[in-house]
């Protein structure tokens, strides 16, 4: 208490400027004004909005006013006593101590320092700190004046936290931003602004763009537009213009900018941002061109295009479709049609066949039906439709196209009745060549009938079973041409008669050559007696020479002659022909179609 009191009294005379040694010692005024004023000067010192710390030379608390306490959280008797050292951060030492030999030194400074108050938190403080010299120009301590500037410093911290995150999206931003002045030239331009035009830095394109509007717009007219939005608004957004990169090219932008203006209204700069939209007007523009090409599609296709909702009323039809349906237009056909299913379908219950399957698929492929034209004359159609959802998967309405079928289909049921004419005429070729040769009846089906087993059991596609299924029917039609006596005769051939028998191959191709037939039937049957090793007749042809149908129709023609009987011979058993087939089978029959023979019968899959 003693030291704060002496303390305080050097304070008072540090502020007045006057010690007492400058007084006259003999002037009794002069005592009795320091006398009164002490109590004055003390008072100023315990309420100065500033706190006031005093250390000795050691650098140890000798003094501290009442708002120097109050600013750490402590007591005046707290705080006497201690080194300035303990109310600092650990990090912050080295700095003290660098600032406590300058002021040995005599030097007087002003600097911000932190400090660390009783419950752990920060002060910050602004700091007036004089040395203390004896006459002798000796250290004696330390004064120092402390201004609270933790708010300020706060705010500071705040206001650089706030600009390096503006400096991180700056920086950052995949959009374009940029400052320039009213006259036109750049400010700033953060990267993603350099990159959109080309430039290999800021400072390159700064330097590089003196006259936005000359050197960046395509079209100066632009330029002049958006200027004045902005004079007349101070901020405009969506503005969309070409613009001229670095090296020539064009690319498309849409600006957002605001005027930023001085208190009186004078506008001070730009700022704003750029996005490259070039990628989305390239997909407009290429959407437009799709549209113009679909509409054209749409409008001149030959088959009829529709838009329907779910129960059933055209949304848009095509050109082709209400021509289709005998309608002049499609304005027509749409007015005109409300309800598909009653007056379009023939059978409406097809209709709801359909729904049925877009529901279930989601859309339908080559779906006939038979339609009613507006003039009442019946069609048929093929149908392909599709549902189209929205997000949620709520079928929104059905798209698809509708094809005029009723030729086809004319000429499908004329073509089904040709082949039914041609099927009994093949029959009655067989039925008669079976009835010249007793021996051999029921052997024409037999064949067909095993040869098409074969056939499917090796994959083949359908109109080479077909061709094989035919050509079974008839593969022995050249027997006509031999006389009845050699076919029915009860002993054994002559090497003539058997010489003449072998000449049937070739007399069935010479009747069947010149029919119209769609499989080649005639080749089959010329080349049913031939054999790989070439011992076969008529031309003795050897492996791949010999058509795939005519090998696979000689595994069937052998075993099947084989099991039947003959004037001069019983039949075999089933096991002698699978054994002749095992035998000769890769020598003088198809490896393939004996294997698959062998496997039938022996699996039970087939028999006779």
């Amino acid at each position: 208490m003693r030291n704060r009191d002496a303390t305080e009294k050097q304070l008072m005379e540090k502020s007045t400027g006057s010690g007492l040694e400058q007084a006259d010692a003999g002037a009794a005024y002069a005592a009795e004004a320091l006398r009164d004023n002490e109590e004055r000067y003390r008072l100023i010192v315990n309420t100065a909005d500033e706190g006031i710390w005093v250390l000795d030379e050691q650098y140890l608390t000798t003094f501290v006013n009442r708002r120097m306490a109050g600013m750490l959280g402590y007591s005046r008797d707290e705080m006497e006593g201690r080194s300035l050292g303990s109310f600092l951060f650990e990090e912050d030492l080295p700095d003290y101590a660098a600032k406590a030999a300058r002021r040995r030194e005599g030097i007087a400074e002003r600097y911000e320092r932190r400090l660390r108050r009783k419950d752990g938190s920060t002060l910050w403080a602004l700091v007036s700190a004089t040395p203390i010299m004896d006459k002798e120009n000796h250290f004696q301590g330390s004064f120092a004046m402390f201004t609270d500037i933790t708010e300020r410093k706060q705010a500071e911290d705040a206001l650089l936290e706030s600009e390096a995150k503006y400096r991180s999206i700056f920086e950052n931003a995949v959009e374009g931003m940029f400052q320039s002045t009213p006259e036109g030239r750049l400010i700033s331009a953060n990267p993603a602004m350099v990159h959109i035009f080309g430039y290999a830095s800021p400072e390159d394109m700064i330097a590089g763009v003196t006259n936005i509007g000359r050197q960046l717009y395509t079209d100066t007219d632009d330029r002049r537009t958006f200027m004045q939005l902005l004079e007349d608004q101070g901020i405009t957004g969506g503005f969309e213009s070409q613009f001229y990169r670095k090296d020539g090219s064009v690319l498309w932008g849409s600006l957002n900018v605001r005027a930023v203006k001085d208190p009186a209204g004078t506008i001070l700069y730009y700022e704003g941002t750029l996005m490259d939209i070039t990628a989305r007007k390239n997909a407009e523009e290429e959407l437009k061109r799709s549209e113009e090409k679909y509409r054209n599609i749409f409008e001149n296709a030959v088959e009829g295009i529709f838009q329907v909702t779910a129960d059933g009323r055209y949304m848009s039809v095509n050109p082709a479709l209400a021509r289709i349906h005998g309608y002049s237009s499609p304005e027509e056909m749409i007015n005109s049609v409300t309800d598909i299913a009653h007056q379009l379908y023939v059978d409406p219950s097809r209709r709801d066949e359909l729904m049925r399957l877009m529901k279930e698929k989601g859309f339908v492929k080559g779906f006939e039906i038979m339609m009613r034209r507006k003039d009442g004359g019946l069609q048929w159609v093929s149908m392909t439709s599709h549902a189209i959802r929205d997000v949620n998967g709520t079928v929104l309405y059905h798209e698809g196209t509708l094809e005029d079928v009723t030729p086809r289909k004319l000429g499908d049921e004329e073509l089904k009745q040709l082949r039914k004419t041609i099927e009994g005429t093949i029959r009655a070729l067989s039925s008669m060549v079976e009835t010249r040769d007793p021996g051999i009846s029921g052997h024409h089906g037999m064949v067909s009938r095993l040869a098409v087993e074969l056939s499917r059991a090796m994959e083949l596609p359908q109109d080479m079973i077909n061709s094989i299924r035919i050509a079974g029917l008839i593969h022995d039609i050249g027997k006509i041409s031999v006389p009845v006596e050699i076919l029915s005769k009860p002993k054994g051939l002559t090497g003539m008669e058997h010489d003449f028998i072998k000449l049937h191959p070739q007399s069935g191709y010479k009747m069947l050559k010149e029919a119209e037939l769609p499989y080649p039937v005639a080749e089959i049957v010329l080349q049913h007696h031939e054999r790989l090793d070439g011992s076969g007749y008529p031309k003795g042809l050897k492996e791949n020479e010999i058509l795939r149908e005519a090998r696979i129709l000689a595994v069937a023609d052998v075993v099947a002659a084989m099991v039947s009987p003959r004037p001069y011979r019983p039949g075999h058993k089933i096991d002698a022909a699978l054994d002749e087939i095992k035998k000769n089978k890769g020598i003088l029959y198809d490896s393939e179609a004996g294997d698959v023979c062998l496997k039938l019968f022996e699996s039970k899959r087939f028999q006779f």
